[in-house]
C-alpha cells in the first residue's frame, strides 16, 4: 500500500493569517457559486455544464470582487467545481438510503491549526 507523505505545519501568524484569509475568500466564492448554481435551471445541461456555466463567470467576477485576484485561479475554479462534487456525494448517500438535504451555504468558522 503507497502511503501519502504528511508533514506538520507550524505557520507564523503572518501565514495564518493570510492562510485564513484564502479560505474566507474561497467560501464567500463557493456560497456565491452555489447562489448562482441554483439560479440555473434544472433543464439548462447536466449538473457539469450548469456548474461549468457557473465556473466560467469567474473572469468576470474579478473586475468588481478584487480580493479574488490574489487567490491562483485553479483554487478558485475547484471551489466551484466542488458543487458537482457535493451533489454527487449526496446523490450517493441518498442512493444507499440516507436522508439527505441539499446543498447549503458555507458559514464562516474559526480555523484552528493544532
Amino acid at each position: 500500500m503507497l502511503y501519502s507523505p504528511r508533514f506538520r505545519l507550524f505557520p507564523t501568524e503572518e501565514q495564518r493569517v493570510a492562510m485564513d484569509w484564502q479560505r474566507d475568500t474561497v467560501r464567500q466564492l463557493y456560497n456565491h457559486a452555489l447562489r448562482e448554481f441554483n439560479k440555473i435551471p434544472e433543464d439548462a445541461g447536466t449538473i457539469r455544464q450548469r456548474v461549468w456555466m457557473v465556473r466560467d463567470t469567474i473572469p468576470g467576477l474579478k473586475d468588481w470582487w478584487l480580493d479574488l485576484n490574489k487567490v491562483y485561479s485553479t483554487v478558485l475554479q475547484k471551489a466551484v467545481e466542488r458543487i458537482r462534487d457535493n451533489i454527487n456525494s449526496l446523490g450517493k448517500l441518498k442512493d444507499n438510503g440516507y436522508n439527505v438535504g441539499s446543498l447549503s451555504w458555507k458559514k464562516p468558522r474559526e480555523y484552528q491549526s493544532r
